[in-house]
């Protein structure tokens, strides 16, 4: 059972069983730039109650920092700490940092963390959100190096690891950040905008006459897998993922295939490509396919939308549709906004402190999500989706909504604020309480936290067809696997390409298009195809690729498969699970040439010695002494189910 000790010197450790885990200390910072340190601040007092040490410190510039540490019943080491001023005036923060972390002393005995002495370890740094293709990084420590909301310390020999993960999304933006002066130190800082955030200002100012952090959770063990698991099976007790009870869904997705191009014609014979050629042949879930349009639906008239909706309905099939609602793509200010008559644009969109619209990030101004004309139009849209008698709704660019910058409503002051209060909106209008269906929430382009919002999120950046996207997806799922069931129903691998996409010189080859559909068989998952249907190639490889039952079946069981190991900024080649008391594996290969992709099945939690079916191919493969070969060549995939 872990506990927190407090040493000397504004310092307190972790301690595990016989281990200690960490040293900490904290710092705060007020508004105008006065900063109290437990390192040189007094203590002023020590309390322990109901299982939570509290220690109030003093500083030298009028500013009193509390530290409150516990440990959780179900294990979860966490700390936070609050600002006020000495005096009782109202207190003003931009920066909190309730831990700053190192290794124990070892001057007083026990045993510390093996990660603590190895030069190799490896920081994971998680991206906010995954805009303009970021992705994962596992990499040594840097002075400078940042990761958001969490990060774990591990070995990739031993897997041991520490992981320290904000547990409160509410009203920070959290991160933990090496030190500029010790790449060994850590600091879990609340107040984190910047380049990694997408924000051009500082972040926003929290006021009180206690300003407290978010809460930092800290957990150790053997293997950093398990550590994010847990984490977000502590995060989901708290607050559970938006629960979808339909199924995992399968469809058309319009973008990849079509973009632009979409019309009316093109979005009817891609329902009916599904309906008449891939469900009959076993590319369904629950009887069911989502027909989904993307970016470009408004060439239709509402009349014609509401229209397909209706005859997909008929048919048996689902429909689906898109919007970018904290996201302004338009280029005239001044153009009147869709369902509030008389106002324009520029009324809501984002601002900053001298009432300047903010600079487009990826191509957009964001809306400020919270002035009520906002809300208006953002009803007025959902509300015909609704009415349209539309399923599924992709919501994009969702990264706008958290924004740092001057909102119309003067209560929120920070992005993470106005992001859950934006969030929590969008959930509402579509409930299925209040419009009397159920309907799916994809949430795209969207940051990690906060969570517990849509139905699904789409695990990456846009994803297509060739070997640069496999390996890119398999990014987000080598260190995002955890995220599937916990924080959200469940992670989307994005529009799964099978021939071409638009903006690609060339068809992908077979083995792209088998490893492609692997990629998302594994996450989770959202399966929605996107091709050019019009090409005959591309219906006869997606009757191919797409209609194998066995393959499908193994997606329909919302099953996110395990990483066998990390992979610096790359991806893992190997994941594991257990589906109906059978061993499962998939392993990729994304590289030009031939080469042996190996699993260690022991050290992936797999027997030793079994024999699996390749259930693309029907070929046999046998791991031996716990080893498990595959000779590839090219980009390819293997989908392997323990045999009976």
């Amino acid at each position: 059972m872990a506990g927190w000790i407090y040493t000397e010197n504004g310092f307190w450790e972790l301690e595990a069983g016989e281990k200690y885990i960490l040293k900490a200390c904290a710092r705060a910072e007020s508004a105008d730039g006065r900063l109290v340190d437990t390192r040189t601040a007094r203590l002023e007092s020590r309390a322990e109650e109901n299982g939570i040490l509290t220690l109030r410190f003093q500083g030298e510039e009028g500013l009193i920092l509390t530290e409150r540490l516990a440990v959780s019943e179900g294990g979860m080491a966490w700390a936070d700490c609050s600002l006020q001023e000495a005096d009782g005036s109202e207190v003003s923060t931009r920066l909190l940092l309730p831990l700053i972390f190192s290794s124990p002393d070892t001057k007083r005995g026990g045993e510390i963390p093996d990660i603590w002495r190895d030069l190799w370890v490896r920081m994971l740094c998680v991206p906010y959100d995954n805009t303009m293709w970021l992705r994962y990084e596992a990499l040594p420590l840097r002075a400078g190096r940042r990761s958001y909301d969490l990060t774990v310390l591990y070995s990739e020999d031993s897997r041991e690891g520490i992981l320290v993960g904000a547990l409160d999304f509410d009203r920070w933006k959290n991160g933990i950040v090496c030190s500029a002066t010790d790449a060994n130190t850590l600091e879990a800082r609340c107040g984190m905008a910047d380049e990694g955030t997408h924000d051009t200002q500082p972040h926003g100012v929290l006021r009180g006459a206690q300003v407290s952090s978010s809460r930092f959770g800290i957990l150790y063990g053997p293997d950093y897998r398990r550590l994010l698991e847990a984490y977000g099976d502590f995060l989901s007790s708290e607050r559970p993922p938006l629960k979808w009870e339909h199924g995992v869904p399968f469809g058309f997705n319009s973008w990849a295939g079509l973009a632009f191009r979409l019309n009316e014609e093109r979005y009817e014979k891609s329902a009916e490509f599904l309906r008449t050629q891939l469900m009959p042949e076993g590319y369904e879930n629950q009887g069911i396919t989502y027909a989904n349009l993307d970016a470009g639906w408004n060439v239709m008239t509402p009349e014609r939308l509401a229209a397909q909706a209706d005859q997909l309905h008929q048919a048996g099939q689902k429909a689906g549709i898109y919007d970018a609602p904290f996201a302004f793509f338009g280029r005239d200010t001044r153009a009147e906004i869709p369902g509030v008559p008389g106002h324009v644009y520029g009324e809501i969109l984002l601002k900053d402190g001298k009432g300047r619209f903010l600079p487009r990030v990826d191509g957009a101004i964001p809306y400020d999500v919270t002035h009520p004309l906002w809300e208006e139009m953002t009803r007025y849209k959902f509300d015909r989706f609704a009415a349209w008698n539309y399923d599924y709704v992709k919501v994009d660019f969702m990264t706008h909504g958290g924004m740092e910058g001057c909102h119309y409503d003067r209560s929120v002051t920070t992005g993470r604020q106005a992001i859950n209060r934006a969030y929590a909106f969008l959930d509402s209008l579509l409930d299925e309480k209040r419009i009397g269906r159920p309907f799916f929430i994809s949430l795209s382009i969207a940051p990690v936290f906060p969570y517990g919002y849509g139905h699904a999120r789409r695990v990456s950046c846009d994803a297509f067809g060739t070997a640069r996207d496999v390996e890119y997806e398999l990014n987000s799922h080598t260190y995002g696997w955890w995220l599937n069931g916990r924080l959200y129903q469940y992670n989307d691998p994005d529009h799964i390409v099978l021939l071409r996409s638009f903006g690609m010189e060339k068809d992908s080859t077979e083995g792209e298009a088998k490893a492609r559909y692997t990629t998302a068989v594994i996450a989770g998952t959202v399966m929605m195809l996107s091709d050019d249907y019009e090409r005959p190639e591309a219906r006869e490889r997606t009757r191919r690729f797409a209609c194998n039952r066995k393959v499908n079946r193994i997606a329909a069981s919302q099953t996110a498969f395990i990483p066998a190991e990390s992979a610096g900024s790359s991806a893992s080649e190997a994941y594991t699970a257990v589906i109906e008391g059978k061993a499962c594996a998939a392993l990729f290969h994304w590289k030009e040439g031939k080469d042996t992709v190996v699993l260690d099945a022991a050290r992936a939690g797999l027997p030793a010695d079994a024999e699996y079916t390749d259930l693309w191919t029907g070929r046999s493969f046998r791991s031996e002494n716990g080893i498990l070969r595959w000779e590839a060549e090219g980009c390819d995939a293997l989908l392997l189910r323990e045999r009976s």
